[in-house]
């Protein structure tokens, strides 16, 4: 290890603002070689009240604090502990300004974040806080963190564990990081790891390439051997005693599996489509894979699976599929296959780190990431360092998106991560991809996927969704700038920088006449570019005031009238002629380079090519956002958190997906749990596309919802006359008195950000002097970082908005209780939803009857699924909308729930009933 002096450092304060806030705890360790570690350690007695959930956060108590001195009495040991040192901690800049503002002094030694180091030596880590790296990397901490004297010592150790990291690579990678980390403290540390692999490895072998060499392009093809004749081995096999209970210990043979696995096997020896509401806990995954791959041993024919999930899309590949291939007598090829901007295009990142002093610091870390990442991913998707900060950004300029790659003409073409993935697709007998990709298929005319006739499209409600995504398009102030950034930008990596950076040798390549002329349009670049953002400059603040306090507004012929528009049409034509004045400047400098055989000009008509693609889907963009005549499309403004957006789609995808999806396939099999509303299947049908005739099967749910859960109705805290007001205090209280019985483990799904927004803080303050936390949907924070949080605090409620009314699976005593403020009703006055409001209405069609009230029911099933994910769930869905009872459509959300009863009760019989319920549940737990 460096033999130098390090001091590892760590706050507690009291917030996180330096000026304001105040540090109640200080602590590092002072390490140098050959001597014993040595803590400094101090509690700072605040001059304000220290908030509650901070103490029982670390431990601190009130009269501890009360006994330690000033910070300004610790200033000189602080100070002099800290002389001379490597300054290390993790994210420990914020503990640096506190320390210098408050002691007001200036750090100016080597500094080393271990928050930075962990997400280069380890770039495809899912968190980088301390805590989830101290469990991953099986850090020897047996303290609680969250003092800082544990967390000191453990960003220690993970330091320890970046060098050891360091040490395993070779003197060739340490080559391409030193240039990459010039001028950035971290960099101290790379050039000691260097040196000390010259001294004890001398002779350690320098490896070739960039990238690991793979599992190879090509999958060695199975045998026939072992594939059953007949389709009659798909049900034995899911029977009691057959393949799947011999095999896996925990599986249970269940008859809606058999039900639905029989049917797609019927579909696809029959090729008819088929769609499937599947009940939780059916294991439709199974129920369709089993019978797609032995239908593909058997044929040859290659049956393409489609989810609209990430997470569904690794638990298929990573998981179900190499069970399958333990088990099944017979030998097949999986394979999945995402769109060209998930992989990583080596010979871009190969160009973007050759000019290092171009690129921002965090863009210089992320290459460091991702040279680690190299020497370690055998895929190049990017989702596998998706959590390192800022790679979303450089990942634009460095992802294998490119119309005019040539893979044959490329010097890397042997490494390429696309072309590794494309060719396993091809040769696959199951290929897994996303409803996104499955889309651009269908869009590009079925020029993206490997030709197949075979279908599953899994979370299959999402399908309508996802194809109104792909066929529409949106742009943001921030989409716009990057797309120019690509093509110039003052510092940092672009198509202009990349050409200024080799003005010498394009002079010397290309003729003359050529150069003078290519010459010309390139200078054009920056004034153009420039005036673009000029532009954007006007545009976007422009927008913000027209929105005004709301969230969206629907471009109509009406919109003409009103006094904004012919300056917001004025903007929008003078975009778009700017737009096609940086695209003919590019298309002439193509044009400059066209009869000129030489591979560097080749490749930089490509990039060129790309940029001119970028700029007219921009162009495309804000032309459509002007026709609003068009009763089949629709446009409209919309913010969404601090970005705005002009938007525009198509109303209806139904024909495109009957002409250019179904039509073409032999069999396509549709599944999700929530697709059919009182077991009918007529609206999602239309939805898609598909015929009134086309077979549908309803496989139950094995739970018992009656026996495991109870569905309970408030009737006593909306008036229904008026079901967009709900009285906030009471409803607040409500669930603050639901949380406290249930001790924690409740989701309450809102309809609107607005109302979470609304109950949110003074739940908050109802909760605080019972431990009960609140977790709330929104502020910059991810869903999956919230729902870490939820899971690991089982005395917690969190609060969500729309996405959270799916895909979350929190199995067990984690969460009991599901509270569901209103109908999930899209809000009418939503521009996509009112459009196509319009256009069922034009077509004779009743909006609310065919449109409104399905998808309300749809999201209704998937809230009310959140609670029992598995035989042994209880608890508790509460619904605190009363018109499911006063309403004639309620009986429509009642009649597609998966139980036969409910409660219907005020809200303080409800909470008496949810009460002696956690008594006898919770004995040993105490009422908060």
């Amino acid at each position: 290890m460096y033999t130098g002096k390090i001091v590892v450092l760590d706050l507690e304060t009291t917030g996180l603002n330096t000026e304001q806030d105040e540090i109640i705890e200080y602590a590092a360790w002072c390490i140098e070689d050959g001597k014993d570690p040595v803590l400094q350690h101090f509690l700072i007695k605040p001059l304000h009240a220290v908030p509650t959930k901070l103490l029982k956060l670390t431990g601190i108590s009130e009269l501890e604090l009360q006994q330690g001195l000033s910070l300004q009495d610790y200033r000189e040991e602080i100070l002099q502990f800290l002389h001379g040192a490597i300054l290390v901690g993790h994210n420990v800049r914020f503990d640096l300004d506190f320390l210098e503002c408050q002691l007001g002094t200036k750090f100016r030694q080597t500094v080393w974040d271990t928050w930075k180091l962990a997400q280069i030596f380890f770039p495809s880590m899912h968190h980088y806080r301390l805590s989830e790296l101290v469990k991953k990397l099986n850090l020897p901490i047996t303290e609680s963190l969250h003092r800082a004297q544990t967390d000191a010592w453990a960003s220690w150790k993970l330091l320890e564990e970046c060098w050891q990291k360091g040490m395993e690579f070779d003197l060739g990678f340490y080559a391409r990081a030193l240039p990459l980390l010039e001028g950035l403290s971290e960099q101290s540390l790379f050039k000691a790891l260097e040196q000390e692999i010259s001294r004890k490895f001398p002779s350690r072998s320098i490896r070739n390439g960039l990238a690991l060499e793979g599992e190879g392009l090509f999958f060695q093809e199975p045998t026939l051997e072992g594939v059953p004749d007949s389709g009659d081995w798909i049900q034995s096999c899911f029977a009691p005693k057959g393949l799947l209970e011999n095999k896996l210990l925990s599986y249970e043979s269940r008859h809606g599996q058999i039900q639905m696995a029989q049917a797609v096997s019927e579909a696809l020896q029959s090729s008819h489509h088929l769609v499937v509401e599947a009940g939780t806990g059916i294991g439709k995954s199974y129920a369709y894979l089993i019978p797609a791959l032995w239908w593909a041993r058997k044929t040859g024919k290659k049956v393409v699976v489609a989810t609209h999930t990430i997470p569904l899309q690794e638990q298929l590949y990573q998981k179900d599929l190499p069970v399958l291939t333990d088990i099944l007598p017979f030998g097949f090829r999986g394979a999945l296959l995402k769109g060209k901007s998930n992989y990583l295009c080596l010979k871009k990142w190969l160009t973007l780190q050759t000019y290092p002093s171009e690129l921002t610091d965090r863009e210089r870390i992320v290459l460091a990431s991702i040279l680690v990442w190299l020497s370690e991913t055998q895929t190049g998707d990017w989702q596998e360092i998706a959590q390192v900060y800022g790679v979303s950004r450089v990942w634009s300029y460095i992802n294998a998106e490119n119309e005019s790659c040539v893979p044959q003409k490329c010097p890397e073409s042997g490494n390429c991560f696309m072309l590794r993935a494309r060719r396993k697709a091809e040769e696959a007998d199951v290929v897994v991809v996303n409803h996104s990709l499955l889309l651009a298929d269908v869009k590009a005319d079925h020029n993206v996927l490997p030709e197949y006739h075979e279908l599953v499209i899994d979370e299959a409600h999402h399908l309508h969704q996802a194809a109104l995504e792909q066929l529409g398009q949106d742009v943001s102030q921030e989409q716009l700038n990057r797309a120019l950034e690509q093509v110039y930008r003052p510092i940092g990596s672009s198509l202009y920088g990349g050409i200024k950076s080799k003005q010498g040798f394009w002079n010397q390549i290309m003729p003359r006449d050529v150069w003078e002329s290519f010459q010309v349009s390139w200078l054009e670049l920056p004034d153009d570019c420039d005036s673009i953002l000029e532009q954007s400059e006007e545009l976007f603040p422009s927008l913000r005031q027209i929105l005004g306090l709301g969230q969206s507004i629907r471009l109509t012929p009406q919109s003409r009238q009103e006094a904004w528009w012919i300056y917001f049409a004025t903007q929008i034509e003078n975009m778009t002629g700017r737009l096609k004045r940086l695209k003919q400047v590019l298309n002439s400098m193509l044009q400059s380079l066209n009869g000129l055989e030489i591979d560097e000009l080749t490749e930089l008509g490509y990039e060129i090519t790309a940029r001119i693609r970028a700029i007219e889907l921009l162009q495309q963009c804000f032309e459509l956002l002007l026709q609003i005549d068009d009763p089949a499309r629709v446009s409209w403004l919309e913010i969404n958190g601090q970005r705005v957006y002009l938007k525009t789609s198509p109303v209806e995808v139904s024909d495109l997906l009957r002409e250019k999806l179904f039509n073409q396939l032999d069999a396509a099999i549709l599944t999700s749990a929530t697709i059919s509303i009182e077991g009918s299947f007529d609206h999602y049908l239309t939805e898609v596309g598909l015929p009134p005739k086309t077979v549908a099967l309803d496989v139950h749910s094995p739970f018992n919802y009656d026996l495991q859960m109870q569905f309970l109705i408030v009737k006593d805290l909306m008036n229904t006359r008026d079901p967009g007001l709900f009285k906030i205090d009471a409803v607040t209280q409500f669930i603050g008195d639901v949380g406290v019985r249930m001790k924690g483990r409740t989701l309450v799904l809102f309809t609107s950000h607005q109302l979470l927004r609304q109950v949110e803080e003074p739940l908050k303050s109802l909760l605080e002097p019972t431990g009960i936390e609140v977790l709330a949907q929104g502020k910059n924070r991810s869903r999956a970082s919230i729902l870490a949080e939820f899971l690991e605090n089982p005395k917690a409620i969190l609060l969500g908005a729309n996405s959270f009314w799916e895909g979350i699976d929190i199995p067990g005593d984690g969460l009991s209780c599901v509270i569901l403020l209103k109908l999930p009703f899209w809000a009418p006055s939503m521009p996509l939803i009112a459009a196509r409001s319009e256009y069922l209405e034009q077509k004779g069609k009743n909006s609310f009857q065919d449109f409104l009230l399905p998808e309300a029911v749809l999201r209704f099933k998937q809230g009310f699924g959140r609670l029992i994910r598995s035989k042994t769930d209880r608890g508790f869905v509460i619904l605190l909308d009363a018109r499911v009872m006063e309403k004639r459509y309620g009986k429509v959300f009642l009649g597609s729930l998966p139980l036969h009863t409910h409660v219907r009760e005020g809200h303080e019989q409800i909470l008496t009933r949810i009460e002696q319920w956690a008594e006898a549940e919770y004995p040993n737990e105490e009422l908060l």
